[in-house]
């Protein structure tokens, strides 16, 4: 009869038992968030919103802990740093062209936002999220400038560190990334339709780019640029806003 303890050992020492549970709990978390967004979102709407969102407190602490716990699924999976996007080489250029990236692609959004609304109307696309996000005062400007990083952050090491490091060698990337890219869409249900889409192909663009890079931090700078970006460039047009 084989010993109890050598049984455990030869269960934890199977091969790609770590990695497997690790893509298991990848899809059992990609699901609680996407279910986590929509059920904010409903019950947000019902209450009247006192306070910036991306400013509370509570939050960001949950954010912070969802990055800690993305980047334990990486750890748990074994896959090297280089696999899973996580090294870093020539960090300015990256950062630089995360930048670029990040500017272009939100002064096209907004352009697009702008026509779209004027063709098929103000329904299309929902200012409600972005109402709620602005800073009321100049002195909130400095945290929001952080307060922004630990969502950023989370969304691309879920969506890419670990949705793409982690299943593109089971799954075609002419498969895996537009099916990533639906579910990041719905999780920006708060936008509106428009938004939805909008999102949707952004993150076709962060797979590409991840893919083509290997390093997480361009998609990081350059999402974290458009989501400034879309602030700075709404708190211009904020009687625009207000009587959307």
């Amino acid at each position: 009869m084989i010993p109890p303890m050598q049984i455990i050992q030869q269960f934890i020492e199977w091969p790609g038992l770590w990695l497997n549970l690790a893509r298991l709990l990848t899809l059992i978390f990609t699901s609680f968030i996407a279910w986590m967004t929509y059920r904010s979102y409903v019950l947000i709407k019902t209450i009247p919103i006192e306070a910036n969102l991306l400013l509370s407190l509570p939050e960001s602490i949950v954010r912070l802990g969802m990055v800690g716990f993305c980047l334990f699924l990486a750890w748990m999976s074994g896959l090297s740093m280089a696999q899973l996007g996580l090294w870093i080489i020539d960090p300015w250029r990256m950062m630089g062209w995360g930048l670029a990236v990040g500017v272009v692609i939100q002064l096209g959004v907004n352009v697009i936002t702008l026509q779209a609304i004027r063709i098929f109307g103000a329904t299309i696309y929902s200012a409600w999220l972005i109402r709620n996000i602005l800073p009321r005062h100049s002195s909130e400007w400095p945290w929001l400038v952080v307060a922004f990083i630990p969502p950023v952050l989370m969304e691309e090491l879920l969506f890419r560190t670990l949705l793409l490091g982690l299943f593109q060698a089971i799954v075609p990337l002419l498969l895996l990334i537009p099916a990533t890219s639906i579910v990041f869409g719905l999780m920006h249900q708060p936008q509106g339709k428009l938004g939805m889409v909008i999102a949707g192909a952004i993150n076709v663009a962060f797979c590409i780019l991840f893919v083509w890079s290997g390093q997480l931090l361009l998609t990081f700078v350059a999402h974290y640029t458009i989501n400034l970006l879309q602030v700075v460039l709404a708190s211009r047009r904020q009687d625009w806003l207000e009587n959307y």
